[in-house]
């Protein structure tokens, strides 16, 4: 482990990093009145930022009623709005149109020059992230794309991730070093270099299904009104740091076993031993392994971010 447990409990200096969350990108449902295509819907709006519009009901020629809308990096509302009633204008809708999946991040922007303070931030994101739903969390090597052993090392060559992309949740934490975007109808992502002013430590968690319908997001136009506070009230953007001389387990030689086969070791991200502790010798369900304590600066300062995406959305 490059990073020491101790060095990951220490705070972020508030002057090298500035939190800022951002949609980063939404999906949707519409029903056209009018058929299109949907390389023409892709290339009328690829300049506010559509990156993708996949017929539903294909017919002959391609043309078809129904899209899905893959919007990117919406900074206000009003984007939404214009693109839908430009389509209406356009085409005609014959539904209201639907949310499908909707992607928040939390970006740590660098204030200095320090790249390094970058990497060491983002370790220590994916050492403490500590989602409420714990589903196969596990470290993807970057080049060549591989699952690597729930107790890998950590390092800013590798994404952690937590759920899968047919689940309601899933979330991702890396290194910002290269930005996607959906080229075709393929759906295919081509990373694109990011200049180094532009790295940053970034966690993001993706929302589809029930995890929408929870918090009340039906439609597109419901976004204008949500707090996106209320992410981080879910324990989507929370984080712990292993406790100061903790054991990861009790003395029990099982449980002991149990969690190495899990790869949980005192230097495992938080998920994992999360995973691991959620029920007590008594089977009485944890909210949060004994061993781990909440990080409270790092889980401060997502929901200050989020707050402030609340405002400016």
């Amino acid at each position: 482990m490059t990073t020491s447990t101790a060095a990951l409990a220490t705070p972020v200096p508030s002057a090298n990093h500035k939190p800022v969350a951002v949609v980063d990108w939404v999906a949707f449902t519409v029903k056209l009145r009018n058929a299109s295509h949907g390389g023409h819907l892709k290339r009328k709006y690829e300049d506010i930022g559509v990156s993708h519009a996949k017929p539903l009901d294909a017919g002959p020629g391609s043309a078809a009623h129904a899209f899905r809308i893959v919007l990117q990096h919406p900074d206000k509302h009003r984007v939404i709005q214009d693109l839908l009633a430009d389509l209406e204008r356009s085409h005609g809708l014959s539904e209201a149109p639907t949310l499908d999946a909707l992607e928040v991040a939390v970006d740590f922007w660098p204030t200095g020059s320090d790249l390094g303070a970058g990497a060491e931030l983002t370790k220590r994101l994916m050492m403490e992230l500590t989602p409420p739903v714990l589903n196969n969390p596990r470290l993807v090597d970057d080049a060549p794309p591989a699952y690597l052993p729930t107790g890998a090392d950590i390092d800013t060559c590798r994404t952690l991730y937590v759920g899968n992309d047919n689940e309601d949740l899933m979330w991702r934490v890396y290194w910002k070093r290269t930005d996607e975007t959906f080229v075709g109808d393929d759906s295919k992502r081509h990373p694109k270099d990011l200049p180094e002013a532009e790295w940053r430590a970034r966690a993001e968690v993706r929302l589809q299904g029930d995890a929408l319908a929870s918090l009340s997001l039906m439609t597109p136009m419901d976004l204008a009104s949500f707090k996106f506070e209320r992410l981080y009230s879910c324990g989507y953007f929370k984080f712990c740091h292993h406790a100061t001389g903790s054991g990861v387990v009790a003395s029990n030689p099982f449980a002991l076993y149990a969690a190495q086969r899990l790869g949980v070791d005192q230097e495992a991200p938080a998920c994992m031993l999360g995973k691991f502790g959620l029920k007590d010798s008594r089977g009485r369900k944890l909210e949060l392994s004994r061993n781990l304590l909440t990080d409270v600066e790092l889980s401060e300062a997502c929901r200050s971010a989020l707050r402030g995406l609340s405002r400016r959305f």
